[in-house]
């Protein structure tokens, strides 16, 4: 997949984008492995069950991850420079949810090129993660 190649001109508050995700049990231990979080909440299905969740959650910033996949796949796409993002973790990820994932252009800088992003990551139609990505447009 091409990532997307907005202008910051053409790029309006209210715009949106969305996509779906699934994690799998494949990209949770990846994940463990790459950024060295091997909580056994994450990767002990038998320490998972004996918790309130009965069963592993994914990691909360590997779900994190698809604001990344967001801003510079999809909204503004390649011209894209990360500079800042907030999260908050809601509800708990499943290996195996459906993860809706959806971007709101709220605020435009012009003199900075500057974007604000709401952000939020559902399942089920319930907000797992929420979070402000804030980027800067290339020229």
């Amino acid at each position: 997949m091409e990532p997307a190649d907005l202008p910051f001109e053409d790029i309006v508050v209210g715009n949106s984008v969305s996509f779906e995700r699934i994690f799998t049990e494949e990209d949770v231990r990846t994940f463990a492995m790459l950024s060295g979080d091997e909580n056994p909440l994450h990767v002990d299905e038998s320490y998972a069950a004996g918790t309130r969740f009965k069963r592993p959650l994914v990691h909360g910033m590997l779900a994190g991850i698809l604001c990344s996949t967001l801003v510079g796949m999809h909204l503004p796409g390649k011209r894209c420079l990360y500079v800042r993002q907030t999260l908050s973790f809601r509800n708990p990820i499943f290996v195996g949810d459906t993860l809706l994932v959806k971007g709101v252009v709220s605020e435009k800088i012009e003199s900075t090129r500057m974007l604000s992003l709401a952000i939020s990551i559902t399942c089920d139609g319930i907000e797992a993660v929420e979070g402000i990505a804030t980027v800067q447009v290339l020229l």
